[in-house]
């Protein structure tokens, strides 16, 4: 990817204003940064099974939501954010009976439910980010100043 499209990706997440799941603070070199870890959730649902006239029917309606997390790195200057998504994603499924209600709920109702898992999992993955965290402020600080 070229920089100016990392450039531009990064810009779009920070314009999203998402409110921050998890947030520290880390001193490095002898400078501060804010780091946010924002979470992202799409969310779908899908009709399995058969329903036939007067018989049992089998129909369930099938939830996901895919949690990806994203790390954005604030100097304590106040200049540009870097914002990167974490590779890491993780799946959350829920099912119930019949089909699948056209502009239901069921996808915020499944985020509400596994809420604190979410945090759980925004939480074990900023713990293990925290190499990753501070090598991209050194790429950073590199960069800059090449």
């Amino acid at each position: 990817m070229s920089f100016l499209a990392l450039t531009a990706a990064a810009t779009a997440a920070l314009a999203s204003g998402a409110a921050p799941a998890h947030s520290v603070q880390i001193d490095h070199r002898g400078a501060s940064y804010a780091v946010d870890y924002v979470t992202h959730v799409e969310t779908s649902s899908k009709a399995i099974g058969i329903s036939q006239g007067t018989r049992p029917s089998s129909r369930r309606c099938v939830v996901t939501a895919e949690v990806s997390v994203e790390r954005r790195i604030q100097p304590a200057s106040g200049s540009r954010a870097i914002a990167t998504r974490l590779p890491e994603t993780r799946s959350f499924t829920q099912n119930h009976p019949g089909d699948c209600r056209k502009g239901g709920d069921e996808g915020a109702q499944l985020v509400a439910a596994k809420s604190d898992a979410i945090g759980a999992h925004v939480r074990e993955l900023a713990s293990a980010d925290h190499h990753d965290t501070l090598a991209a402020i050194d790429a950073a600080r590199d960069f800059a100043v090449n």
